[in-house]
């Protein structure tokens, strides 16, 4: 083979990996996004403070101390952080810097937080990708932001801070599947949806610190492989998994920090890694 014909050759095939990469759920299908999970100290009592201020379908109770206000597209879930009930802020340098929720009102969803204990982060104002937004910080240190959109509800994005935002969008996409959406985040920051859930991605210059322990620890995917498959794939990017079990009745658990600490958690019905 001449030297010109290879490197053709290799044009093609890293041509046909960024298409890959770019055009979702060709390889591996679509990943669904679960949940947001917080670290609190009295699990029981934040799902009902969260399931008070934006609704769905409060569950609480089981071994593990958990508990939930669910919502159409996922859950706001709760567990008690261990062994002392504290957690640090996710506002303060987490790669995880806030979830939001869709609300009829802005104003009225910020007068309401504060009544039950908030602390405002950021007064009402204009949005990039809805009319009005505002942050807040529940009594336990999340930040959360409000969306002004009477025809949507539920969860609307998770935001992360990563000092390469390309190279993180591209992880999502190889990893996860997902539809990127280059005009969504004006510039500002990356966006990519699964289903009616967003990540989004953003750059800053300072190094952020993992999210795993913090106030908002985590949140989830279920994927369309196993999980011994799943691990194997993450393992080659560079981000094994520290932990694999079974969750009955079937659907089975994986969890691992990915890029910038992002800690995230796996679930599958197809199957669990094998001893």
């Amino acid at each position: 083979m001449t030297q010109s014909n290879s490197n053709a050759r290799e044009l093609c095939l890293k041509a046909a990996a960024l298409w890959l990469i770019f055009l979702p759920g060709v390889a591996l299908g679509q990943s669904t996004f679960t949940h947001v999970h917080l670290r609190v100290p009295d699990a029981w009592a934040a799902a009902h403070w969260y399931h008070t201020l934006v609704g769905g379908d409060l569950r609480v109770g089981g071994e593990r101390g958990m508990g939930a206000a669910r919502q159409p597209n996922g859950n706001i879930a709760t567990m008690f952080n261990e062994p002392d009930g504290s957690a640090a802020p996710s506002n303060v340098g987490s790669v995880i810097d806030h979830f939001s929720v869709y609300v009829d009102d802005v104003d009225a969803a910020v007068e309401k937080a504060r009544s039950m204990g908030a602390t405002i982060d950021t007064e009402p104002q204009e949005g990039i990708t809805v009319s009005r937004i505002a942050y807040i910080l529940d009594p336990w240190g999340t930040r959360m932001e409000f969306l002004e959109d009477p025809d949507s509800s539920g969860l609307g994005h998770v935001h992360l801070m990563v000092n390469d935002r390309d190279d993180v969008r591209d992880w999502f996409l190889e990893i996860f599947g997902g539809d990127y959406d280059s005009e969504r985040g004006g510039g500002r920051y990356h966006a990519i949806s699964y289903g009616d859930v967003w990540i989004h991605i953003s750059e800053v210059e300072e190094e952020m610190a993992p999210s795993r322990t913090t106030s908002l620890d985590h949140f989830g995917f279920r994927i369309p492989e196993t999980l011994q498959s799943f691990a194997e794939r993450i393992e080659a990017t560079g981000f094994p998994p520290y932990l694999i079990r079974p969750n009955p009745p079937g659907s089975d658990l994986l969890w691992f920090e990915g890029p910038g600490g992002v800690h995230i958690e796996i679930s599958s019905t197809a199957g669990a890694a094998s001893n």
